[in-house]
């Protein structure tokens, strides 16, 4: 009984926030040199979210799909702080997320460790 209740109060975060389409538009960390790490519209580096499932996009290809989930997070990442974990399925990668707004940041690790910052921005 006490175990089913744990489980019961884990929090998720509303998927109403996410849903839609986000497009490429910053990235830090990772660069190489010389490379502008501002992308402008119509880039074709997307990700589209619809109910439980998303689609990513790069260039305008899709490459890959399936479903995810969203926790709650309150982690301090780069100069920044995420409110979410996301959860990809089939692929199995989980990252950090902020998400205010009309801006979607996902933490790919951390910059000072050879990560990736993506900023996205609803279309």
């Amino acid at each position: 009984m006490l175990l089913l209740t744990a489980l019961s109060c884990k929090k998720v975060v509303s998927k109403d926030g996410i849903e839609g389409t986000w497009e490429l538009r910053h990235l830090a960390g990772g660069q190489v040199p010389g490379l502008d790490p501002n992308f402008k519209k119509g880039n074709g580096n997307k990700y589209k979210f619809e109910g439980q499932t998303y689609t990513r996009y790069e260039k305008g290809e899709i490459t890959e799909s399936g479903t995810f989930t969203l926790e709650k997070a309150d982690v301090a990442i780069n100069a920044s702080k995420a409110n979410a974990r996301i959860r990809f399925s089939p692929s199995e990668d989980e990252y950090y997320i902020n998400l205010s707004g009309n801006k979607l940041t996902i933490f790919i690790g951390i910059i000072a460790a050879d990560g990736v910052e993506t900023t996205y921005k609803r279309e």
